[in-house]
């Protein structure tokens, strides 16, 4: 049986104290056992979970999610069916992101198409063309545009 401290625990996961001790006080991660000296020790299953958790966080689930997916890990013999919906939630925000960010990329090249490198900053197509409000309407750009008058 391993019993680690949280400093250990946080070099062995990449997880910080402070996110540990976070997610203990939150209820993602049960509180550690302590110690005679009152110092937390932590087993090999709650350095699975918090591999678990990390794991969660760096694919962008939700805290939330997160606590959602550990319940329904409670659980093995119901279907998966709840979390694949929840997965298919992220794959969907994940394509519209995708695409926002290919909508981004298109307008920074039409961006660099203004200018060429031998003009004065008094010249620069450029700032001239990000000092004249949005006419695309793409949904990324709604926040942006300059309101109407």
């Amino acid at each position: 049986m391993i019993n680690l401290t949280i400093g250990q625990l946080a070099k062995e996961t990449g997880v910080s104290v402070d996110t540990i001790r976070y997610y203990e006080k939150i209820g993602l991660l049960e509180k550690a056992k302590r110690s005679a000296g009152n110092y937390r020790y932590y087993s090999a299953q709650m350095l699975s979970e918090l591999l678990f958790l990390k794991h969660c966080r760096e694919l962008g689930i939700t805290l939330h999610d997160i606590q959602k997916l550990k319940e329904l890990s409670a659980n093995p013999d119901q279907t998966c069916m709840e979390v694949d919906h929840l997965i298919d939630q992220y794959l969907n925000e994940v394509s519209q992101k995708i695409k926002n960010l290919e909508h981004l990329k298109q307008d920074l090249y039409h961006l660099k198409q203004q200018c060429s490198q031998h003009r004065t900053i008094q010249q620069c197509g450029i700032l001239k063309e990000l000092h004249q409000p949005l006419e695309c309407e793409h949904e990324s750009h709604q926040h942006k545009k300059a309101p109407q008058s």
